[in-house]
């Protein structure tokens, strides 16, 4: 393996629908890991699921995501927003990133999975702390854009 997004979820407002068109990616869903390849088809992530995806040393892949519903203008921010962090997402810091998600309906999974907690986690540290420091995300809508 060699690429790895967090383990994120649960969305609460969008469901995500994903397809590998050239490859194959490792997506765990909840406890579930399934290998996926173009003949896998659609993989369906219900919002308030946790989940991550991993792709394979040496092997290209390409995936699309779609969102439900598809009007969903804070998925776009939320890539929009992670793109503009200066340096890439591994030079952002831990309160950038949850004002990232705290615009963009994403949330961290503790080890402890407890919704609850993980969402006054991004509350806290990405709606009241990152402003009191001076964080801003670039993009807070798409009509600026």
């Amino acid at each position: 393996m060699s690429s790895s997004f967090p383990v994120t979820g649960p969305h609460q407002e969008h469901d995500e629908v994903m397809h590998v068109l050239e490859g194959k990616i490792k997506i765990t869903l909840g406890k579930q890991v399934t290998i996926c390849t173009p003949e896998t088809g659609d993989v369906f992530v219900p919002r308030g699921v946790p989940h991550s995806l991993e792709s394979f040393k040496g092997v290209p892949c390409v995936v699309t995501e779609r969102n439900e519903p598809l009007e969903f203008d804070k998925k776009e921010l939320f890539f929009r927003n992670m793109g503009a962090i200066p340096g890439g997402i591994a030079k952002g810091g831990l309160v950038q990133m949850m004002q990232i998600f705290y615009h963009g309906d994403g949330f961290p999974v503790f080890p402890v999975h407890l919704p609850w907690m993980e969402k006054a986690f991004v509350t806290i540290l990405g709606g009241y702390v990152a402003p009191l420091l001076g964080y801003r995300v670039k993009h807070e809508n798409l009509k600026k854009l």
